[in-house]
C-alpha cells in the first residue's frame, strides 16, 4: 500500500479486543530496486515483526538518485493528507564516482525531518558487515565482488533468513566503523567504508518492541 493510499484509507486495523491500535508507518525511499527492498522484506518477515501488527514498512520509490529520493520523501512529508510517522531514505554514495548533490540531499533531509540510511560506497558494504568487520577503503565494484564471495550469491538477490541471523553483527560492525571515523576525524563522504543502515534497523526494532508492548497492554489491561 502506498503512502497516498494510506492517506486516503486511514489506518484500519482491529485486534480481538476490538480496539484499534495506531499503526506506525515507515515509508522507505530506496535507491536499489532489488537488494534493498528484499532486505527490508526479510526484516518484515521476522516473527517479532509479523506479531507487531501496528508497524507498517513499505517501499514507496526505488531506483532513483539520492536527491530524487529525498525530494520525493520531503514532498510527501509536507502533504497534509498523509498519516505517516517516519520517513526514511536508503541510498549509496558510490565510488570512485560519487552520486551528485549528496550534501544537498543530506541537508534537505535534515531540514525536513527525513531520516537517512546511507552506505558508502554502496548497500553491499552493509551486507558485508553481516559477515565481517571490513574497515578498508573499497570501491563499489569491489564491495559487490566481496559480498558475492561472502554469501555465494549472484549479487542481485539475497538470502533473507541468513542475513537476519547475522543482523546483530552488522549493527555492531557499523557502529564500530562509525566510531573509528569519528576518532580519525573522517567526515562524509570520505567515510569509506561505512553504513548507517544500522540506524534504520535499530529504529524499526524499537518501534516493533513498542508495538508489542502496546499490544500486550491492550489485550491484557
Amino acid at each position: 500500500m502506498s503512502a497516498k493510499d494510506r492517506g486516503k484509507k486511514g489506518k484500519p486495523l482491529k485486534r480481538r479486543t476490538e480496539t484499534k491500535p495506531v499503526r506506525t508507518t515507515f515509508p522507505v525511499y530506496a535507491e536499489g530496486k532489488s537488494t534493498e527492498p528484499e532486505y527490508i522484506d526479510a526484516l518484515k518477515r521476522l516473527p517479532e515483526f509479523t506479531e507487531a501488527v501496528s508497524v507498517d514498512v513499505s517501499i514507496e520509490e526505488a531506483g532513483a538518485t539520492p536527491m530524487r529520493l529525498v525530494e520525493s520523501a520531503c514532498a510527501d512529508k509536507r502533504r497534509a493528507d498523509l498519516d505517516i510517522d517516519f520517513y526514511w531514505c536508503v541510498f549509496d554514495v558510490e565510488f570512485p564516482q560519487n552520486h551528485p548533490h549528496l550534501d544537498r540531499a543530506r541537508q534537505m533531509a535534515t531540514d525536513n525531518g527525513v531520516r537517512l540510511a546511507i552506505s558508502n560506497p554502496c548497500f553491499e558494504i552493509w551486507l558485508i558487515l553481516h559477515h565481517c568487520r571490513h574497515a578498508g577503503h573499497i570501491s563499489t565494484d569491489g564491495a559487490i565482488q566481496l559480498r558475492r564471495e561472502l554469501d555465494g550469491s549472484d549479487g542481485k538477490h539475497l538470502d533473507g533468513p541468513l542475513y537476519m541471523k547475522l543482523a546483530d553483527d552488522a549493527v555492531r560492525h557499523a557502529q564500530s566503523l562509525r566510531e573509528k571515523h569519528r576518532r580519525d576525524g573522517t567526515e562524509f563522504p570520505d567515510d569509506n567504508p561505512s553504513s548507517s543502515v544500522d540506524l534504520f534497523v535499530t529504529h524499526l526494532r524499537q518501534e516493533v518492541r513498542s508495538a508489542m508492548e502496546n499490544l500486550r497492554t491492550a489485550t491484557h489491561p
